[in-house]
């Protein structure tokens, strides 16, 4: 994976999870990376490991649901570093339980970070990714955009319109010829971070290692590929959905636990 020297990387919610995990392979590669969190001791950690590791990273405080602080943001990168060239939006949050016992600002700051803070910020950096020889956008999704997640209503939502935000901004920079700039949407099932604790896996999808689904997505990056979907069956999802009654699907669903996974999440209340 050299193709990564000769890139600066941003990646959001980097100071914990499979965001920290990137930024500390994408270093190991040779990247220039760039660590984000709300809590700026947490990116300088992640940043410090790189560097002792021998890699090059820098940290910066960012909380994508503030999306005013975003022009200050990339104004002050690019004088201290210079413009990126892959952006990867990783930052973000869930709530679970049942849907109105779950207060109404929680399914709404779900939206703000999830949907809202991810466009936000390939709004405000997608000039640079134009601009780049070799760009690349790469949004974290989750398998839960292709089906209905009870007691996860929100988080699922807010991952449905990232797929469909990711697909669309990909189809429209075909249109417009702009083959430089690749778009990747990751789709992984639950990974054993901590965010989804207590959740009880689905049948033929046991919980994902962070590494697995990290090696997954640089390979995914590395190859162009429109989607990175983790486990492989997750991936035959949307072709029972789309062949099977309805009602069959629902029964299919509940019975191989996809229905009621969320039922006993007990996940901590942060950043992926």
């Amino acid at each position: 994976m050299a193709q990564f020297s000769n890139h600066r990387v941003l990646i959001t919610g980097s100071g914990a999870g499979i965001g920290r995990l990137m930024a500390e392979k994408l270093a190991g590669h040779g990247a220039e990376v760039v660590v984000t969190a709300r809590r700026i001791a947490a990116a300088r950690e992640v940043v410090e490991r790189i560097r002792n590791a021998g890699g090059r990273a820098h940290a910066y405080s960012l909380d994508v649901s503030k999306p005013g602080t975003l022009t200050k943001l990339r104004d002050q990168i690019h004088q201290e570093l210079g413009p990126i060239s892959i952006l990867i939006n990783n930052a973000g949050v869930v709530f679970g339980g049942e849907f109105e016992q779950v207060p109404l600002e929680k399914h709404l700051a779900t939206f703000k970070v999830n949907s809202e803070g991810l466009m936000a910020c390939t709004h405000t950096f997608m000039d640079d990714l134009i601009r780049a020889p070799r760009g690349h956008l790469v949004n974290i999704a989750s398998a839960s955009a292709f089906i209905g997640l009870p007691y996860g209503s929100s988080y699922a939502a807010s991952k449905w319109a990232v797929v469909g935000f990711s697909e669309s901004l990909r189809l429209e920079l075909a249109e417009r010829g702009i083959r430089n700039v690749k778009v990747t949407t990751v789709c992984p099932s639950y990974i054993a971070t901590g965010m989804f604790k207590g959740v009880k896996a689905p049948m033929f999808s046991p919980m994902l290692t962070p590494d697995r689904v990290v090696e997954s997505i640089l390979r995914g990056i590395s190859r162009g590929e429109a989607f990175v979907i983790e486990p492989p069956m997750a991936r035959s999802v949307e072709l029972l959905k789309g062949v099977l009654p309805r009602k069959l699907w629902d029964e299919l669903a509940r019975r191989t636990g996809v229905s009621t996974s969320m039922y006993s999440w007990k996940g901590k209340k942060k950043d992926e």
